[in-house]
C-alpha cells in the first residue's frame, strides 16, 4: 500500500506503467567554485535499451548521459543500492565508469530529515499525484575523484545535497532551487513551488526549508503564507514569501545553464533547463530579527514565472 515505504525509500517499481523514480545528487566544490551533478534513475516508458539512465554534469561541459537496458538494472531497497551495469549508486557512495567518464565519490556525515513527513508532509498519502518529492540528505560531505577525457578533479570534503522524485511526470509549471553557503555546511536553502494537476483541477503548493545558525525552518509548515514571484530581467528572478512573523526574500541571479532530461508520463523526453551556480541573496526577517545570507545554488524555472 502507498505510504508504507518511507518517502526517502527506494521503490524499484520496474513493472509499473508510466512511472519514473529518480535521484538528484549535487556536490558544490569550494576549490573548483562550481557544482557537479549526478542524476540517476529509471523510466518505465523509455525504450527497453534506455530504461535506466545516469546524467552527469561536469562544470562547463554538456551533460554526459548513460543509458542501460532494463535487464542491466537491479536494486536493493534495504541499503539503497542501485546497480546499472557495473555502476553502483547508493546514498554513501557512487562508482560510475564509461568510455567518457570515471567517477568515484564517497558521502559522509549524512543529515537526512528525521521525520516520516519529510518535505511533503501528509501529501504523501494523497494517491496518484503526478510527482512526489523527498530529501535524502539535507547536507553531507563528499570526497573522491572524477576523470573525463581531458579533465580530472579531486574532491575533498566538499558540500553535498541529495533528493529524489517519483511518480509519472514532473509538474508542467514549477520553480526549484537549492543553495548552500560555501563557508558553512550548516547553512542551506531549499525552495520549490509547483502547479499540481490532480483529478481535473490544479493548485499551487510549495516545499522547502531554510537552515542557518542551528535553526531549521520548514517553509511548508508556515501558516497563512503568501508567495509572489517576479522576473526582474532575463537573468534575475526573485521570490517573496510572507507569513506570520516571517518575511523571506530570495533574489536569484543566474548565467550558466545546462539541459537535462526529465519525465513526462514515465518517459524521459522533456528538456529541463537547469541553471548552475546561481548567486542567491537571502533576506530574512524572523520575529523582527533580520538576517542576510549570501548563497550559491542551482535553479530551475519551468513556466511558473511569467
Amino acid at each position: 500500500m502507498f505510504g508504507i515505504i518511507k518517502p526517502s525509500g527506494l521503490r524499484g517499481k520496474f513493472g509499473r506503467h508510466k512511472y519514473f523514480e529518480g535521484w538528484f545528487q549535487k556536490v558544490y566544490s569550494v576549490e573548483h567554485n562550481a557544482s557537479f551533478i549526478v542524476i540517476y534513475g529509471y523510466a518505465t516508458q523509455n525504450a527497453p535499451d534506455k530504461f535506466g539512465f545516469i546524467q552527469i554534469y561536469i562544470p562547463r561541459q554538456a551533460p554526459h548521459i548513460l543509458y542501460f537496458n532494463k535487464d542491466e538494472i537491479s536494486c536493493n531497497p534495504r541499503n539503497h543500492s542501485v546497480w546499472m551495469g557495473d555502476n553502483l549508486l547508493t546514498t554513501k557512495s557512487m562508482n560510475i565508469a564509461s568510455d567518457d567518464i570515471s567517477l568515484k565519490l564517497a558521502m559522509k556525515n549524512n543529515h537526512p530529515i528525521p521525520t516520516f513527513k519529510n518535505s511533503m508532509g501528509y501529501a504523501y498519502y494523497v494517491p496518484t499525484l503526478p510527482c512526489y518529492h523527498s530529501v535524502m540528505n539535507v547536507s553531507h560531505h563528499v570526497s573522491g575523484e572524477i576523470h573525463t577525457a581531458n579533465q580530472s578533479y579531486q574532491l575533498e570534503h566538499e558540500l553535498g545535497y541529495m533528493e529524489k522524485n517519483w511518480g509519472t511526470s514532473f509538474p508542467k509549471r514549477y520553480c526549484w532551487l537549492q543553495a548552500v553557503d560555501p563557508l558553512d555546511s550548516r547553512t542551506s536553502l531549499l525552495f520549490s513551488q509547483a502547479e499540481i494537476d490532480w483529478i481535473g483541477s490544479s493548485f499551487l503548493r510549495h516545499v522547502g526549508h531554510l537552515r542557518f545558525d542551528g535553526k531549521h525552518i520548514d517553509l511548508r509548515e508556515l501558516r497563512k503564507c503568501t508567495i509572489s514571484n517576479s522576473i526582474l530581467d532575463e537573468t534575475n528572478h526573485s521570490i517573496q514569501l510572507s507569513g506570520k512573523n516571517i518575511k523571506l526574500e530570495i533574489h536569484i541571479s543566474f548565467q550558466e545553464k545546462v539541459i537535462f532530461k526529465g519525465p513526462t508520463d514515465g518517459n524521459m523526453s522533456r528538456d529541463i533547463i537547469h541553471h548552475t551556480d546561481a548567486q542567491i541573496d537571502v533576506q530574512l526577517n524572523l520575529h523582527g530579527t533580520k538576517r542576510s545570507l549570501q548563497l550559491v545554488g542551482n535553479y530551475e524555472n519551468l513556466g511558473l514565472f511569467q
